[in-house]
């Protein structure tokens, strides 16, 4: 993908999904929110499309989490449906994941949906748990709490040792796992910050939120991309803080809704959402492919304290 492609792609993604989903004006998916740019700028190697004669009819994206690979969003032009070319895509895309080597590849996808379950499965992606996107209304207000920072208010000679910190405590979820990519594109564009749980090498936890025009929110809302805290005894209460802070920042920002998700796998994990007043809005079905071919299920596993955004 190139930078030109933008407006295309941005395009066929609306609209793809917003038919998908049967709205009136499927144009009108995701709102003022977009991934195009914001998915190029975390990882332009892991963007592709597809052109006939000239013109653009899919794109796709691969998202690199360090250890864990994450297909998708895939879509094709409507007026291209039924053509072979999503099958074509996945090809190059899969290929690129394999060369890559995760230890982990994932994807969401809709449980209602066979054709795309089959398509998936003929690449050796397999169904796991139920992924539960969650939501719930924002009624905090008030200042951050003293043990809680934003990676944007930092100092940029700080950076750097924040990143490892958010490094080890992923690697405390799963071997490898790795957001920097996600936290930096964040950071650079502005559509929302990183959460920061504890001061420095005492940091427990961290958030990358989307929030704003461009980023994968919009504006109306506030979108956990991806949090955790560190494995430990008190990974619950560490858990409960982050996503109060994270509540907190929504409302600094003016939203009244703040989405996260996590796998029915992280059993404490969705319990403790429960908890807390998040709810259901949509469910996707988590399909996940291991380099040794093992089956097992990476961190969607009980005692993991973690919330993230396969779509």
């Amino acid at each position: 993908m190139k930078e030109q492609d933008f407006a295309d792609a941005d395009r066929i993604n609306r609209i793809a999904f917003g038919t998908f989903f049967g709205l009136e004006t499927p144009s009108a998916f995701r709102g003022d929110g977009e991934v195009v740019a914001g998915r190029f700028a975390a990882n332009p190697d892991g963007t592709f499309v597809a052109e006939i004669d000239g013109t653009l009819v899919a794109c796709g994206f691969v998202m690199d989490w360090g250890s864990l690979g994450l297909l998708g969003p895939l879509t094709v032009a409507v007026d291209a449906w039924g053509r072979g070319i999503g099958r074509a895509m996945l090809d190059e895309m899969t290929r690129f994941m394999d060369s890559r080597k995760f230890a982990l590849q994932g994807l969401f996808t809709h449980p209602q949906s066979p054709t795309h379950i089959r398509l998936y499965e003929a690449y050796g992606f397999r169904m796991k748990r139920i992924t539960a996107v969650m939501e719930r209304a924002v009624k905090a207000d008030g200042e951050m709490p003293a043990e809680v920072r934003c990676f944007s208010d930092l100092p940029s000679s700080e950076k750097p040792a924040v990143l490892r910190e958010c490094r080890r405590i992923a690697e405390s979820v799963y071997g490898g796992l790795d957001l920097g990519g996600e936290i930096l594109s964040i950071d650079r564009a502005g559509f929302g910050d990183t959460i920061l749980l504890g001061q420095e090498s005492a940091m427990t936890g961290f958030a990358c939120c989307h929030q704003g025009r461009g980023s994968e929110a919009g504006s109306p809302q506030t979108v956990v991309k991806f949090a955790a805290v560190r494995s430990a005894a008190n990974a619950s209460s560490e858990f409960e803080k982050l996503m109060t802070a994270c509540e907190v920042f929504a409302a600094l920002r003016g939203t009244n809704r703040l989405v996260a998700g996590t796998n029915t796998g992280r059993t404490e994990c969705y319990e403790a959402m429960l908890d807390m007043g998040f709810r259901s809005w949509m469910n996707g079905i988590a399909m996940l492919k291991t380099a040794g071919g093992d089956g097992n299920d990476g961190y969607n596993v009980p005692g993991v304290f973690s919330v993230d955004d396969w779509r």
